[in-house]
């Protein structure tokens, strides 16, 4: 992927990463052969496995650096569900539009299957109040994503990679 937040993206400090393709060869790319993009990058192929990376990171005061924390943290604890277990941000940002708000006008926060929930603090996160189960997760994903085709005709995108299903 392409981790981002708070206006900065992963692709923003890589250097370079060695990779094994399928063929268990290993390779070298530098930062623009990682094809990066919005949540994205030439490893979604889900071929490829990246043995390791470097990073350059911004040298800044360390002052600096602990209030820029301290104010990433304290809009975290407002805005995002950390009381509960959760895979993060569900949903991909749409291109003109904020998927969590399309999903929060369908009147979705807190609306389960099992213990899988639309968190109530923030639409676009799913969250476990229990005992959740991948199905769970999968099921009301599918809910979600139905509900807001039938609302605005638009198809969101999930953020998160699917590994197995059960």
């Amino acid at each position: 992927m392409n981790a981002g937040a708070y206006g900065s993206e992963f692709k923003n400090i890589v250097v370079w990463s060695e990779y094994l393709d399928k063929d268990l060869q290993l390779n070298k790319i530098n930062n623009k052969e990682h094809e990066f993009k919005y949540r994205g990058s030439r490893f979604n192929n889900k071929n490829d496995i990246i043995v390791s990376t470097i990073l350059q990171l911004k040298p800044e005061e360390k002052e600096k650096i602990k209030l820029e924390m301290e104010k990433n943290n304290k809009s975290r604890k407002e805005k995002q569900p950390l009381n509960f277990p959760s895979g993060g941000s569900t949903f991909k940002r749409g291109d003109g539009y904020i998927t969590a708000q399309l999903i929060d006008k369908c009147n979705l926060k807190g609306y389960n299957i099992g213990d899988a929930y639309v968190s109530e603090k923030h639409a676009g996160f799913i969250v476990n109040k229990g005992n959740a189960t991948a199905k769970d997760v999968l099921l009301l994903v599918d809910v979600i994503k139905q509900k807001v085709h039938d609302k605005f005709n638009i198809d969101i995108e999930l953020e998160i990679e699917v590994i197995g299903e059960e």
